[in-house]
């Protein structure tokens, strides 16, 4: 070909990301993936191993081939990539890609990257439930992740004509890195854009000019593909809640609220997490704000939604038998590995993907509360010594949940089974947390979890998505 094209992406993590290394850090299960100045990024191979699989899914395989490559199952049966794709590289505060080595000076002066080159940023305290509402043996675990708001660069090279359609799937919020991407970690924004095209016919030089560009390609000031629509994204449900009262979510190292001479005696705080935001191109620390994890959310509503997906089918605890063990027990429905996944420890092939993406919420509330709890000695009546502790409390926040579909609807309904009673089961939950019959939080047993629809927002549901019209279910 003639001619060279050089796309300059800019993206803008919106959650938390974790691209681990597959290696552990001191005391924690994880470890991130970091160039040769010790700043995470994100490799080029995890890049096109999420745009070739969206290219697939929008497109189909032979468009995925043609651009990202084929591996051989023969002997000519194979062809190299056309898209060259550099790593993600983090952007300082002042908005600019650290390229190459730089002095340790130049890090620890730095805003960003002094807090980015740490071995372990921020994390998130990660458990399993089992059917008895408490922890699994084994199944606890931390993930190390950086705050979101960060920026990184990326850039695209290639040669032949057509690949608008592909670069526009940048857009798409399915375009996300690292693990729990179903979670709601690992979002990004394109933020910048813009494209550049050499004509190689105009000689030699434009080689060594490519070179350069490639090198010190400027920070794109515009977004060229901000208007570049691929599909619909599958909103499959937009939940406004509020607390009934003071509430808690997670477990948090930072106090939300002023307390004075108390702050040191707190125990139980909200879980939250600060952030970067980015104003003129210069990036701002913002103090951390309470969240609710994606994660939470999922396994809240997974619990209730098994139990509702065995009621419809009139499977009752009453008929298992007596002698089942444990495993029996906390083993979920069948039915529901479709739609949340499931991880074949045996047989890797078998494992499957969960389809929905839950974001992380966000809370709003007007003020905090501190609350103080005791235990007393049956046999003196009188409080039991190291047994006294506080938590602090949020005054009725506001948050939305919300849940998308992760894949193409047109995707998923061509290799997925939809079982109608699960669309039943979802419906069920999401009545139950619409009439605050659902727990949501921390602290159940105390109360202090209650939550019911709000009016901050409209309520949206599109459930008829997870069903074959053509088939029919007694509720």
């Amino acid at each position: 070909m003639s001619k060279v094209n050089v796309a300059n992406l800019v993206i803008e993590t919106v959650s938390p990301l974790a691209i681990t290394s597959g290696l552990r850090e001191a005391a924690f299960d994880t470890a991130l993936v970091r160039d040769c100045n010790g700043l995470p990024m994100i490799p080029a191979t995890s890049i096109a191993g999420v745009w070739s699989h969206l290219a697939e899914k929008y497109f189909g395989r032979e468009i995925r081939e043609y651009w990202f490559g084929r591996a051989s199952e023969g002997n000519d049966d194979y062809c190299r990539s056309r898209f060259v794709i550099s790593h993600g590289v983090l952007h300082d505060q002042h908005g600019q890609p650290v390229r190459g080595l730089v002095q340790p000076r130049v890090i620890d002066e730095d805003g960003v990257l002094k807090v980015c080159v740490q071995e372990r940023p921020y994390h998130r305290e990660r458990v399993a439930i089992n059917d008895r509402g408490v922890a699994k043996p084994h199944a606890k675990f931390d993930q190390i992740v950086l705050p979101k708001g960060l920026r990184f660069s990326v850039q695209v090279r290639w040669e032949q004509d057509g690949a608008e359609p592909l670069l526009a799937l940048w857009n798409l919020r399915q375009m996300a890195f690292g693990s729990s991407t179903r979670n709601g970690l690992g979002q990004v924004k394109l933020v910048l854009s813009d494209l550049e095209r050499f004509d190689l016919s105009e000689g030699a030089h434009i080689g060594t000019r490519i070179q350069h560009y490639c090198r010190h390609a400027p920070v794109p000031e515009n977004n060229f593909l901000a208007q570049e629509v691929v599909g619909a994204e599958h909103l499959l449900a937009q939940l406004p809640l509020q607390a009934l009262d003071n509430w808690r979510c997670g477990s948090g190292a930072e106090l939300l609220g002023s307390h004075g001479r108390l702050e040191q005696q707190v125990s139980l705080i909200t879980y939250s997490e600060p952030y970067w935001q980015w104003q003129n191109g210069q990036a701002v620390w913002q103090s951390a704000k309470a969240v609710l994890c994606g994660s939470s959310i999922k396994g809240i509503l997974a619990h209730r939604i098994s139990y509702h997906y065995r009621r419809h089918l009139q499977c009752w605890a009453e008929e298992i038998s007596l002698e089942a063990s444990p495993a029996q027990w906390e083993e979920k429905p069948a039915g529901l590995n479709q739609f949340f996944g499931y991880s074949d420890e045996h047989d890797h092939e078998k494992s499957l993907a969960g389809i929905f993406i839950v974001d992380d919420s966000e809370l709003e509330y007007e003020h905090t509360a501190l609350r103080y709890h005791n235990a007393i000695d049956r046999f003196t009546g009188g409080v039991r010594k190291g047994a006294l502790y506080s938590e602090e409390l949020l005054f009725k926040p506001r948050f939305t949940l919300r849940i998308w579909l992760a894949e193409p609807l047109s995707y998923l309904q061509s290799v997925r089974q939809f079982d109608p009673v699960f669309k039943l089961a979802l419906e069920s939950t999401l009545e139950d947390l619409k009439q605050g019959l659902l727990p949501f939080g921390a602290g159940s047993g105390r109360g202090v979890c209650l939550v019911e629809q709000s009016a901050h927002e409209d309520w949206i549901t599109n459930l008829h998505w997870l069903v074959d019209q053509n088939k029919e279910v007694q509720r």
